[in-house]
């Protein structure tokens, strides 16, 4: 009995620990967060490319470090082009709409004060 609570209290700090760095995103192929095509760990301040698998909306479900923004962008590599949009980590549980004209291949999380840049 002791033996499980101990278990259980170290699996909560470390839970804690691992998700207080990376943002998690669920990932969706429509603009309204509606047809779900997978999730995505994005650690603070890196970019996080997600293959084949395109997306148009977001919905943040643990928001990272402090003063986390996340871009999404249509190339699979974070290079900036005009379709991308960004948020504030800080929307946990919204359904954000990321892509305009195409859809989103890459994620990014970085640190900034105020507004998406």
């Amino acid at each position: 009995m002791i033996a499980t609570k101990i278990f259980l209290a170290v699996f909560t700090v470390l839970t804690s620990v691992f998700t207080a760095n990376a943002a998690i995103i669920d990932m969706f192929r429509d603009k309204n967060c509606k047809e779900y095509v997978g999730t995505r760990n994005v650690w603070d301040n890196t970019c996080a490319p997600t293959g084949e698998m395109g997306f148009e909306s977001i919905r943040i479900t643990a928001k990272g470090g402090f003063n986390q923004i996340i871009t999404a962008y249509a190339a699979d590599n974070c290079a900036p082009t005009t379709d991308d949009l960004c948020t504030p980590a800080d929307n946990v549980g919204k359904c954000v709409r990321m892509c305009d004209s195409t859809a989103c291949h890459a994620l990014s999380s970085y640190f900034a004060v105020g507004q998406c840049f």
